[in-house]
């Protein structure tokens, strides 16, 4: 499959006026959901342009439908901003998506998160977060607060339990 960032498609302007209409219509879809973020790519030359959205709640196969039906109404009245036809498709923003911004942190605070740093390796959940550092609860039996430096090199993403 022939895949590539396709974002240069469309000229900034036009990126900004279809972000601000897919905010808008996903906000009007309901007010759970979240734009995580609008990736487009180039598949088999066409278009391609995928949401991802979240909710506190799990994301379903309805929740994406009605996320694309009031994105694909919103983005009808934008054809013009388009050079050629395109594919819009809706998914949730995916268990294991890293945590990199505020917003992911955000999003983040109250569950259980995993490090992954250099030589160490941990997890608990987050407590707080700011510019600077993320604090997160580790233990079970005997909870600790540990605060970690978000300039670090380390990889932080939802902690999965199997």
């Amino acid at each position: 499959m022939s895949v590539k960032n396709a974002e240069n498609s469309l000229a900034p302007e036009a990126r900004q006026t279809v972000q601000n209409a897919v905010e808008k219509a996903v906000a009007q879809a309901s007010e759970n959901y979240e734009v995580v973020e609008i990736r487009y790519t180039k598949e088999f030359g066409k278009l391609n342009l995928t949401v991802f959205i979240w909710q506190p709640d799990e994301i379903t196969l309805d929740d994406c439908e009605a996320v694309h039906n009031a994105v694909s109404d919103a983005l009808d009245c934008l054809d013009e901003l388009f050079p050629d036809e395109y594919i819009l498709n809706v998914s949730s923003s995916g268990l294991d998506r890293p945590v990199v911004s505020d917003d992911d942190f955000r999003r983040a605070l109250g569950t259980e998160i995993e490090v992954v740093a250099d030589k160490e390796k941990f997890h608990g959940v987050l407590k707080s977060y700011d510019a600077d550092s993320f604090t997160i609860v580790t233990g079970d039996k005997n909870p600790k607060d540990k605060t970690v430096l978000r300039n670090i090199k380390a990889k932080v993403q939802p902690y999965i339990r199997f």
